[in-house]
């Protein structure tokens, strides 16, 4: 299904297919539902008055030179789920058609979403993509890390790997406890090669969104040095259906009720627009 180029549309397509169970569809943006990562409690409440962000990208975005204004994660999960499973605890995913290679599996999900909604994702830039860019781990005891799994996912999906230039983000990894503490800082990222930023748009690819704090402070890194426009793909939304408020357990119960399909995102969903 690969080649030196990286995943083929098509093999995308249907290697993804044996997994569709594994994945969650996103709501899209409205009264009740964070405008940035599409995920938390609206703080305008659900009262059909101007959409609001969730506490979590209030905290995260605060304090930072940018960020990005938008999040557009491919599917939710929660912490039991199998795609939590994948993504954290770097299981190998298991479908239909049997155990698959990891790295595989998010290549061919990332390659398969961005065919179909690079349209959707270039308009909330503002215009077609120039750079993209991978969040670099930040933890200090395996600085080796700083690729980051999603450099090798990116590799795979060439209409990607042809804007993706590596080290455009480096870890300082005397912020990590702060992000490590879901908060985010204008100095957890550096960028040695500044130049390549001026009037640049960019997605920026990671795999899971939690708090934002990762995503939030790398966006403000890549701002801060003149990128124009810069939004966020990530793989999965952390959700906990057992929050207090209540709201996680309707979001998940809602996910749950919908089939998942690639052919819809959180930005295009009819959902937004009152269809069914």
């Amino acid at each position: 299904m690969t080649s030196g180029t990286g995943w083929i549309t098509g093999d995308a397509e249907a290697f993804t297919r044996d997994f569709l169970p594994l994945f969650r569809p996103v709501p899209p943006a409205r009264p009740g539902v964070c405008r940035i990562c599409r995920s938390g409690p609206d703080n305008a409440g659900d009262t059909g008055g101007p959409r609001g962000i969730c506490g979590s990208c209030e905290r995260t975005t605060k304090n930072l030179y940018g960020h990005a204004r938008h999040v557009i994660p491919i599917s939710l999960t929660t912490t039991n789920a199998q795609l939590h499973d994948v993504l954290v605890r770097r299981r190998d995913p298991v479908g239909a058609g049997g155990r698959r290679r990891r790295a595989d599996f998010l290549a061919a999900t990332v390659a398969h979403f961005y065919d179909r909604h690079s349209r959707c994702l270039e308009g909330l830039a503002g215009g077609p993509f120039t750079l993209v860019a991978t969040v670099p781990g930040n933890d200090p005891e395996t600085p080796a890390t700083a690729f980051h799994l999603m450099w090798q996912v990116v590799e795979k999906v060439p209409a990607l790997a042809r804007l993706w230039r590596p080290l455009l983000l480096e870890p300082d990894t005397a912020f990590a406890p702060v992000l490590a503490g879901r908060r985010s800082h204008r100095d957890a990222f550096l960028i040695p090669r500044a130049d390549r930023l001026s009037a640049a748009r960019v997605l920026l690819v990671d795999d899971l969104f939690v708090s934002g704090a990762h995503v939030q402070s790398a966006a403000s890194a890549l701002i801060e040095m003149g990128a124009e426009a810069v939004v966020a793909l990530v793989i999965a939304r952390l959700i906990n259906p057992a929050s207090r408020d209540g709201h996680g357990t309707g979001l998940w119960e809602e996910s749950c009720q919908r089939p998942f399909s690639f052919d819809r995102c959180c930005v295009c969903d009819p959902a937004a627009h009152g269809a069914a």
